[in-house]
């Protein structure tokens, strides 16, 4: 009883944890300033219909919360998928041995045993800025690329199903993953930061180091805290044609979950949307459109429950694997 009671608090830590963290999307500060910005978004639309003097708090409360996206059945799956996730990625980090760190001592490593010694440095403010940009953009560029793969790559994408069969958004659904999609997206963005700092360490000197706000890089921070958590929401915000074709808008990651065939395969990146435009996936809403979430309804009924959601991805990727044994075991007549 006593081990049982030791589970469940650790649970509630490590899930409570994130809500009064401010590094990170969950945290106080980012859930805040989404909240601002939606209540605006939502009021000011709202105001055009009814009159700012006529505007009802309790009909904007109902419009930002409405009972229809949080209660709905996708979003309690969103809700316990982020419990569970908290606990088995938990377990899976404390035993992690993969990191940028790793990466990178090769790097560095590799070119001291060639001959090329990194030198030390007395790093200015601006060389720090001008770092803190550089990793910015390297960790966007591999989060994009790792999105891209889980999109084109069969097994990844069974995984990534998960994700897209939310069939309502909340900010909870931005944690609607399967571990192993969790896994596959750490390692990538681990190497590629990793390779990043250890040319940079290599080349410039050892002692830059780039600045960090609550523990995360400033400049994710900072586009954390203006906005992400509505990415996964009912309300659509676009930032206009031209800030679109260099920032993600969140009426361009909501196209991204689309069941809409022209919507398919679109705006994969996180923070600058010109990763699209190099990987020619860039879509541009021209007005708000009003999308269906969720993945092919005939595989729909397979991901509406939690058993579904974890295994059906193991299952499919089993068949996948195993596919051209079958065939050589069984030949077509």
């Amino acid at each position: 009883m006593e081990n049982l009671k030791s589970f469940f608090i650790m649970v509630w830590e490590q899930t409570g944890a994130l809500f009064l963290n401010p590094g990170h999307f969950f945290g106080p500060i980012s859930m805040l300033i989404a909240l601002i910005i939606a209540g605006i978004v939502v009021a000011t639309r709202l105001s055009r219909k009814t009159g700012w003097r006529n505007l009802e708090p309790r009909r904007l409360v109902a419009l930002l919360f409405p009972k229809r996206v949080f209660l709905h059945g996708s979003a309690k799956l969103d809700y316990w998928v982020f419990i569970i996730n908290q606990i088995v990625l938990f377990f899976i980090t404390i035993s992690a041995f993969f990191s940028p760190a790793i990466v990178s001592e090769f790097v560095v490593g590799t070119a001291s045993a060639l001959g090329h010694e990194a030198t030390e440095a007395s790093p200015s403010l601006t060389q720090r800025i001008i770092y803190s940009i550089y990793l910015m953009l390297i960790w966007d560029f591999s989060a994009s690329y790792a999105h891209y793969l889980k999109h084109k790559v069969p097994v990844l994408w069974e995984l990534h199903k998960v994700h897209h069969s939310a069939e309502v958004m909340t900010p909870a659904t931005a944690m609607r993953r399967h571990p192993l999609e969790a896994i596959f997206g750490a390692v990538i963005v681990a190497l590629f930061l990793g390779l990043g700092t250890g040319i940079w360490t290599v080349v410039f000197g050892l002692n830059l180091m780039p600045i960090n706000f609550f523990g995360t890089l400033f400049g994710i921070w900072l586009w954390r805290a203006a906005g992400y958590n509505l990415r996964h929401s009912h309300i659509w915000i676009s930032y206009g044609n031209f800030w679109n074709k260099i920032f993600i808008s969140p009426a361009q990651h909501q196209v991204h979950h689309s069941v809409s065939p022209e919507h398919y395969d679109k705006n994969f990146g996180h923070i600058f949307s010109f990763w699209d435009s190099l990987f020619g996936t860039l879509y541009l809403p021209k007005f708000e459109e009003r999308v269906k979430f969720g993945i092919d309804e005939e595989e729909m009924p397979e991901y509406r429950s939690l058993f579904g959601l974890y295994v059906t991805p193991v299952v499919n990727i089993w068949r996948i694997l195993t596919r051209p044994f079958r065939r050589k075991q069984f030949p077509a007549e």
